[in-house]
């Protein structure tokens, strides 16, 4: 009888490869996922054999739709403390990846969305193909981006990680690279040869500059061209405030000094009503704590102090009534056509009810178990 392995980890040549393996569920990761490449990449770390690192994903649908939110469901309804277990632990992978010393390439294809970009994100060598769909969809089920999106929406240019990450956009690959979520673009039928040219032993050249050797000209951003009046209207700190931006923009006032027949963007008034439109549908607590948190991660703060702050956040929106509604609905709408125009019915519905201390305080309160509780290297299991 042969056994599912959720991820493969096997060393083909000096390179130790790791896959996820669960595309039924579009490889979205679980806890025993984190535990298997956690200690597949500490063993690989001292392995002299080991060179190089290739991440990647099974399947058509994509590299990671992101974190098995069934399993924190699941895991809530048995009354494990999940912020404590699986963010702590996801975190703390994320980290291992960032700062391994080995290289490591990734390669995201298909649907990558919020926790599989994290993943894949923070590497040396990070690949996308041209038909990846990369996505930070959390305030869309009353949660917020986390994994260390925030430290990177914040460097973006001007505002458009404000955007991406309170409006779920989601990108294609030439705005991936434009924007620094990916390295290169390598179209989907030359991944074959490109995973052949890494697992190659007597090719002794730099792992980066194989993957460059496949690279493709992704094509110009339309996520970018958006730049001038995505910067004009998201440049304020309330999400009620740029709704009025934006409602104003897309009514052909001046905001900021411009108006929507001067931008760059053809459609700039239709995208701009678009965007309100959508904000209107999202979880105004996740939308407040996202702006919260994106602004956050601008004012110097590390990857390490970005995931500290993203799990104190994350434990508070697992005591709050839209997780797990916006959760469920999405789950239901994956399996229930009936469910697939549903809209949660988020608590508060309105953005003026939010309490903004609550949140403020959530991301400032310091935890018992942190990700990184002795502050050195990333340290051996605790207990819960």
């Amino acid at each position: 009888m042969q056994v599912h392995t959720p991820v493969y980890a096997v060393i083909v040549g000096h390179l130790g490869h790791l896959s996820l393996n669960r595309p039924e569920s579009i490889n979205a990761i679980d806890l025993e996922m984190m535990r298997t490449m956690t200690e597949a990449l500490d063993g690989w770390a001292e392995d002299p054999a080991v060179s190089t690192i290739l991440l990647d994903g099974v399947g058509d649908y994509g590299f990671c739709a992101g974190g098995d939110f069934r399993e924190i469901l699941a895991r809530a309804a048995e009354g494990m403390t999940i912020g404590s277990v699986f963010f702590r632990d996801e975190y703390r992978l994320i980290a291992k990846l960032a700062e391994y010393p080995k290289p490591i390439v990734s390669i995201m294809h298909g649907m990558t969305m919020g926790g599989g970009i994290s993943l894949a994100g923070h590497v040396s060598t990070r690949v996308v193909t041209d038909r990846v769909k990369l996505g930070q969809p959390e305030t869309g089920y009353g949660f917020a981006p986390d994994g260390g999106a925030t430290w990177r929406l914040a460097r973006t240019p001007g505002e458009i990680g404000t955007y991406l990450a309170l409006n779920s956009v989601d990108l294609t690959a030439a705005d991936a690279i434009a924007l620094g979520f990916a390295d290169v673009m390598v179209p989907a039928e030359w991944i074959g040869e490109l995973t052949a040219a890494l697992e190659d032993a007597d090719d002794v050249t730099a792992p980066d500059e194989k993957v460059r050797r496949f690279a493709a000209d992704p094509g110009e951003s339309t996520v970018l061209v958006r730049r001038d009046w995505i910067d004009a209207c998201y440049a304020v700190d309330s999400v009620s405030a740029i709704l009025e931006r934006l409602w104003a923009f897309s009514n052909d006032e001046a905001v900021a000094g411009l108006r929507a027949a001067d931008s760059n963007d053809p459609e700039a008034a239709a995208n701009a009503a678009a965007a309100a439109d959508t904000l209107l549908r999202l979880s105004p607590t996740a939308l407040a704590a996202t702006l919260r948190s994106v602004r956050a991660a601008r004012d110097g703060e590390t990857l390490r102090e970005a995931l500290e702050r993203e799990l104190r956040l994350a434990r508070w929106f697992t005591t709050q009534p839209d997780m797990f509604t916006g959760v469920q609905a999405l789950v239901a709408q994956n399996t229930d056509s009936l469910h697939q125009d549903v809209l949660p019915e988020w608590q508060p519905a309105d953005l003026a009810a939010v309490d903004m201390a609550d949140i403020i305080g959530a991301m400032e309160t310091q935890l018992r178990h942190s990700v990184f509780p002795r502050g050195l290297g990333i340290p051996e299991e605790e207990p819960a």
